[in-house]
């Protein structure tokens, strides 16, 4: 084993910061290119916003599979456009999205809570 890797194989600070910095660059090149790709085939925006939800949970899962620390406020934008954009793709509009969401968030809200009492 070299001097430069730690015995756990995790990578050092700067190797994470550095791979980071990378992997955040590529998550926005890829957001310009869908920008692009969306703009120049006038794809509707129910499809746009499932592209950008899959966009931004795509950039956490590989921040996750490579031991960085995944961002929760981008998780929950990723996970929002994906359902808006889906609600409009699956013409769900009878149905209320944002009532239904606010739901979903009280109860995932209210069980953090009640596991965080029980501990």
């Amino acid at each position: 084993m070299n001097s430069t890797q730690p015995p756990s194989g995790q990578g050092s600070s700067t190797e994470k910061s550095e791979l980071t910095r990378h992997l955040d660059s590529i998550a926005w090149a890829a957001f310009f290119i869908w920008i692009g790709i969306a703009m120049l085939l006038a794809i509707p925006w129910g499809w746009f916003l499932v592209g950008l939800g899959i966009l931004i949970l795509a950039a956490q899962l590989a921040r996750s599979q490579m031991n960085i620390k995944v961002e929760g406020f981008w998780v929950a934008w990723g996970a929002v456009f994906l359902i808006g954009g889906l609600w409009t793709v699956l013409n769900l509009a009878s149905w209320p999205l944002v009532p239904i969401v606010l739901i979903l968030l009280g109860v995932v809200l209210l069980g953090k809570a009640i596991i965080s009492i029980r501990r």
